[in-house]
C-alpha cells in the first residue's frame, strides 16, 4: 500500500513539473514606446491676460443734477441710443414755460411794432410824423426783435440741457458695473457705469521684450481660460516697453463664438524653442529613483526574444500636457516602458504589448 502512494506521488511529480515550467516561462507584457533623440524642444510659455470688449466706455450725465429714473441694470444689452438714466427736469420745465410766456409776450410786442412801423411810414409820407419818430421807432422794433432772438436761444438752450438730462448708449453693448440708483446726486461727466460692445471680444497680454519683438500682426496664437481654449490672432503689439513692468502689450482677437466675457482671465500660448537636446516621453514613463532623482525603463533585447528591465537615470528638463522632455543614458531607437512600472522591476524578462 505505501509502495501505490510513493509511485502516485511520482507520477503526480511528472504531470505538474511542466505545468510549473511553462508559468515559469510566461513573459508579462509591458507598453513601450522608440525614443528619438532632438537637437531642441518646443515650450510653450503662458503668459496670464485678461478678456476685454473691444470697445468700452465710462457713461455719465453731462450734466449735474438729480437721478430721476434709471432704466437699466448690469448684464442688460442695449441698443445704440436707448435711454439708460434720466435726471429730474422739472426746473427745467419751469424754466421753458417762462421763456415760452416771455417769447408770446416779446413776439406780440413785436407784432404791435411792425404795424406801427407800417403806418408811421404812411403818416410820415403826409407829413404828420417826424424823422425823429420814425427812427425811435425802429430802434423800439430793433430792441424787440433783439429780445425775442435772446428768449429763443434761451430756449434752445432748455431744450439741449432737457437732451442732456437723458444718459443714452452711444453704441449697442451690455452694461456693467452700474452704481446709479433714483434720487442719486451726481456732479458733470461722473462715471456711473460702463458699456462694453458683446460678441467682439479681445484679450490683451503682457509679454516679455524678448519674445514680443519676435510676433507679427496675424500671427495665431492660442488662448485658453474658464471658456476653453481657442485661436486667436493678433491685431496689435506695442513698440514700447511699459516702464514698470518692461513688457510689450500685446492685443489679440478671439473668435465670434467664443464664450469669452468681458473680464475672464485669459493665457496666452507662446512657444519658445530652446536648444536643449534630449527626448520626449510620456509622463508615466518617468519613475522616482533615489535622492529626488528620475529613471525610466529602458529594454534591452535578449536572445530568447524576450527584452530584459534596465533602469536608466534621467533629469526632466520640461514637462507638459503629459508629456516630459528628459535628457539622460538614452539613445535613438531606445524603447521605454511608459505604463504600469509598478508591476516591474529592474532585470526582469517581459514581452511588448501589442501597439
Amino acid at each position: 500500500m505505501q509502495r501505490f502512494i510513493v509511485l502516485k506521488g511520482l507520477v503526480a511529480a511528472v504531470l505538474i513539473l511542466p505545468l510549473l515550467a511553462q508559468a515559469e516561462v510566461t513573459l508579462q507584457n509591458v507598453s513601450s514606446t522608440a525614443i528619438e533623440r532632438l537637437p531642441a524642444y518646443e515650450a510653450q510659455r503662458l503668459f496670464a491676460g485678461r478678456v476685454i470688449g473691444s470697445q468700452r466706455a465710462d457713461i455719465g450725465f453731462e450734466l449735474a443734477g438729480q437721478v430721476a429714473e434709471v432704466t437699466v441694470e448690469d448684464g442688460q444689452q442695449v441698443k445704440a441710443g436707448e435711454i439708460l438714466a434720466r435726471l429730474d427736469t422739472r426746473a427745467l420745465v419751469i424754466e421753458k414755460a417762462e421763456l415760452t410766456a416771455a417769447r408770446r409776450e416779446v413776439g406780440a410786442r413785436l407784432d404791435q411794432l411792425d404795424k406801427d412801423l407800417i403806418r408811421f411810414n404812411n403818416l410820415r409820407e403826409s407829413g404828420y410824423v417826424s424823422v425823429g419818430q420814425l427812427d425811435e421807432l425802429r430802434s423800439r422794433r430793433a430792441e424787440a426783435a433783439a429780445q425775442l432772438s435772446q428768449v429763443d436761444a434761451r430756449l434752445n438752450g432748455v431744450a439741449l440741457r432737457m437732451k442732456k438730462s437723458s444718459m443714452t448708449a452711444p453704441f449697442a453693448g451690455e452694461i456693467s458695473t452700474q452704481q446709479l440708483e433714483k434720487g442719486f446726486l451726481v456732479s458733470a461727466g461722473q462715471p456711473l457705469m460702463q458699456l462694453v460692445v458683446t460678441g467682439n471680444t479681445e484679450a490683451v497680454f503682457g509679454i516679455s521684450d524678448r519674445l514680443g519683438r519676435n510676433l507679427i500682426y496675424g500671427q495665431s496664437l492660442a488662448v485658453s481660460g474658464d471658456f476653453g481654449e481657442w485661436p486667436a490672432s493678433i491685431i496689435s503689439v506695442a513698440q514700447n516697453l511699459d516702464w514698470r513692468t518692461q513688457t510689450r502689450t500685446v492685443r489679440v482677437q478671439l473668435p465670434v463664438d467664443a464664450p469669452a466675457v468681458d473680464g475672464n482671465t485669459a493665457y496666452l500660448h507662446l512657444p519658445e524653442t530652446r536648444d536643449v537636446a534630449g527626448f520626449w516621453l510620456p509622463l508615466t514613463a518617468l519613475l522616482e529613483d533615489v535622492r529626488g532623482t528620475w529613471a525610466v525603463y529602458s529594454l534591452a533585447a535578449v536572445e530568447d526574444g524576450s527584452y530584459q528591465l534596465r533602469k536608466r537615470s534621467v533629469q526632466p528638463v520640461y514637462q507638459y500636457q503629459g508629456r516630459v522632455f528628459v535628457d539622460g543614458e538614452l539613445k535613438t531607437g531606445d524603447r521605454v516602458v511608459t505604463a504600469g512600472l509598478h508591476r516591474v522591476s529592474p532585470g526582469l524578462h517581459v514581452s511588448l504589448a501589442a501597439e
